[in-house]
């Protein structure tokens, strides 16, 4: 391993540059966020170094290993989280708060990737609104710590293998990762997926470095840059990430740091304030996403520029302190029990944030708001049990059931909770029990797999185990097919492409749309179904919490906006799904139809709040309310003779 190396810190310039700025300015640098997949080179490098050399002068000690990761991590993710906590009690309503707290039990056993991949993905519109989101980078990299040593000390049986030994690690991580791409959580927040990254690093600090002619590190360095500045510029959220993406950012920083401390780049990296940077990158990687997200949940939206300037501006004041004043003292100045003190007080940070989730974020701190800000989180606050059907009517993936034999089942996407609920609660003091089978961006469409899901088998396999059991329960009558159709018909949305075996040729998403519906329609009516058609309601276009002040604490002034929108663009937005489905129900007098925009919509405006009750809970799917007022709007119409609208 070598002495210090100034460049190496400028690497790390580089990569915190980029993330901040992409999470605070995501369209100034699309692909900021493969600033991480450097970092993991980076520290791959610099770890695998230090053991190799310790190994080499038989001084190796894993506990001291150990130490000198708790001296190093947890002062400066203390403070951090320490902030979260106490910020989020002002800040967050209840529902939030106890996210937050399942969030810092995570992260004290380095664990807090296991959670997000459990809960969505990174890009998810929800992810920007995690105080602890970033923290998925620093469990991967603890995991692979854990491991790696112990790995090494095996792999030291045969010293002239180990390049050969980490080469083919990292071969099989990054294979498995490809294999999953299209799993994007899977393969973004799982450690085996993501440690080929730091192995390429570990594989450096194996080789010897570059020792060709200053021309040629001069050279191999411009690539590495190159390679960089094209990852940051042309990677953007929408491509398959990581993956055979991620060659660009982690080869870039290979070849820079491969290329040694001498060449010219390394002289312009070594700079005395790209090295400063690179000093505070840790905490200021730490800080700045925590001060970026309470920004954006306290102004119910994206903040302004001159907010997020200030959030960054103010990272980077609390970085530079962190550093100088606890991280730099602790690190290279620590007393003979100060790792159990930081581990000890890591985990009473923990045990504080499971008892704020078991305590359900303590709602008594938001009494006044928690009635209106309820509306918006019904689902996570426990108003209805999520139902595991897998054994008792033994069909794949999750379902909701009234807890009544079901007679009717409700298959689609997750618009389908919307209907099932309102089904429920209409046929509450009844016999009748209904259960919802579905999964969220998988419509009721037999044999059509939706690129967005992943693996492009998973909705059609899931949709058919679905309708499957539909056709062959006995006593089961009716099925209610609900997605939000319009969604899957626009050809310029490229994260919901359908494939349909049967036409492997179709492109378009409307024709495969129609003829998948007519063909689930058939199959259930030939199985002696009733099968209602539900026209989705109108998507509002907005957050309806633009639409009522249910914020403790805020940045800025608030004005409620009008929750409503024109019935002409609901129309319009519309037209093309509604022919589909009116069609369909042409073609088949037997189906029934639910027009559900009836139920929100006058001659002039579809509305997201009816006499002072909040209808949506999001921009796309309705409240708890909205559901109640589903129900009492049920009205099914019988196909008619001849299309007459």
């Amino acid at each position: 391993m070598n002495n210090y190396r100034p460049d190496i810190d400028g690497l790390r310039a580089f990569s915190i540059i980029a993330v901040v700025v992409y999470h605070a300015f995501p369209t100034l640098l699309p692909g900021g966020f493969v600033g991480v997949d450097v970092f993991f080179v980076i520290s791959g490098y610099l770890i695998t170094g230090i053991i190799l050399q310790g190994q080499a002068k038989a001084k190796f000690s894993i506990i001291e290993f150990y130490r000198r990761r708790i001296q190093r991590i947890i002062p400066a993710l203390l403070l951090v989280l320490l902030f979260c906590l106490i910020a989020g009690w002002w800040v967050l309503l209840p529902y939030e708060y106890a996210m937050l707290g399942q969030q810092t039990a995570a992260s004290s056993v380095f664990a807090p990737n296991i959670l997000f991949w459990t809960e969505a993905g990174y890009f998810d519109t929800n992810s920007k609104l995690k105080p602890l989101l970033h923290l998925w980078s620093l469990g991967v990299e603890e995991q692979f710590y854990l491991l790696w040593p112990l790995a090494l000390l095996l792999a030291a049986r045969w010293p002239s293998r180990i390049v050969f030994i980490i080469a083919g690690l990292a071969l099989v991580s990054f294979s498995m990762g490809i294999a999953i791409t299209n799993d994007n959580a899977t393969s973004f927040f799982l450690p085996q997926f993501r440690v080929w990254e730091l192995l390429l690093g570990a594989l450096i600090a194996a080789l010897p470095l570059s020792r060709v002619s200053v021309t040629a590190n001069n050279l191999t360095a411009m690539v590495g840059l190159g390679l960089l500045m094209c990852a940051v510029v042309f990677i953007n959220r929408e491509r398959d990430f990581p993956g055979w993406w991620a060659l660009l950012p982690t080869f870039g920083a290979v070849l820079l740091i491969w290329s040694g401390p001498s060449h010219r780049l390394a002289q312009l990296m070594g700079s005395s304030v790209l090295v400063l940077i690179g000093k505070i990158s840790f905490p200021l990687y730490l800080w700045h996403w925590p001060l970026l997200t309470f920004a954006r949940i306290m102004e119910q939206g994206e903040p302004s520029v001159e907010i997020r300037l200030v959030a960054v501006t103010i990272s980077v004041l609390l970085a530079w302190l962190s550093y100088r004043q606890v991280e730099s003292r602790l690190r290279y100045h620590p007393g003979r029990y100060t790792p159990m003190i930081l581990l000890a007080c890591l985990f009473t940070l923990g045990a504080a944030g499971y008892a704020i989730f078991k305590k359900d974020g303590f709602p008594e701190r938001t009494a006044e708001l928690n009635a209106s800000a309820g509306a918006f989180y019904w689902q996570e606050l426990g108003l209805h049990e999520r139902d595991d059907c897998s054994e008792a009517l033994g069909v794949a993936g999750r379902c909701l059931s009234d807890g009544k034999p079901p007679q009717i089942a409700v298959i689609g996407d997750s618009h389908s909770t919307n209907t099932f609920f309102a089904l429920a609660h209409h046929y509450r003091s009844s016999n009748i029990g209904v259960v919802r089978l579905g999964r969220g961006g998988c419509p009721p469409l037999y044999g059509v797999a939706v690129q967005d899901s992943g693996n492009l088998d998973f909705c059609k396999d899931v949709t058919r185990s679905h309708l499957d059991w539909a056709i062959q329960d006995p006593a089961l009558t009716t099925v209610y097919l609900s997605s939000m159709g319009p969604m899957y018909l626009n050809q310029k949305q490229p994260r919901y492409v359908l494939r349909d075996n049967s036409t492997p040729t179709a492109t378009n998403n409307r024709l495969i749309f129609a003829n998948a519906l007519d063909k689930t329609i058939a199959m259930l009516l030939a199985a002696n179904k009733k099968v209602v058609l539900v026209i989705d309601w109108p998507g509002l276009g907005f957050d309806p919490k633009t639409c009522l002040d249910i914020r403790p604490v805020r940045l800025s002034g608030f004005k409620p906006r009008d929750c409503e929108i024109p019935r002409q663009r609901h129309n319009k937005r519309e037209s093309e799904y509604r022919q589909i489905i009116l069609n369909a129900w042409q073609k088949n007098p037997q189906t029934l139809l639910w027009d559900t925009p009836k139920a929100f919509c006058d001659a002039k405006k579809c509305y997201g709040m009816l006499d002072g009750k909040m209808l949506y809970r999001d921009p796309a799917h309705l409240s708890m309310e909205g559901s109640r007022h589903l129900a009492e709007a049920l009205e099914l119409e019988a196909a008619p003779a001849k299309l007459t609208r």
